[in-house]
């Protein structure tokens, strides 16, 4: 199963955007949960566009994606 990181919506600021290291081509993207926390895949771990975020994300807790599908907002019907 994936695994995803937690972060509260101030980590998620803090992270979110285009990486310094490849701005024109890579940026951060947290996905809002319906509890107001925020998740991002851990392969940014491993990816060295973003590598100035690593340390701090590497630090944050994580789930199975399993354990949170409940909580990723529903697509709106018309």
């Amino acid at each position: 199963m994936p695994t995803v990181i937690l972060l509260t919506a101030g980590q998620a600021d803090t992270v979110r955007g285009p990486s310094a290291e490849q701005p024109s081509l890579a940026a951060l993207q947290p996905i809002a949960l319906t509890d107001g926390r925020f998740i991002l895949g851990v392969e940014v771990l491993t990816d060295p566009a973003h590598a100035e975020d690593h340390a701090v994300l590497a630090a944050l807790p994580t789930a199975d994606a399993a354990d949170i599908a409940a909580l990723l907002p529903q697509p709106e019907h018309e």
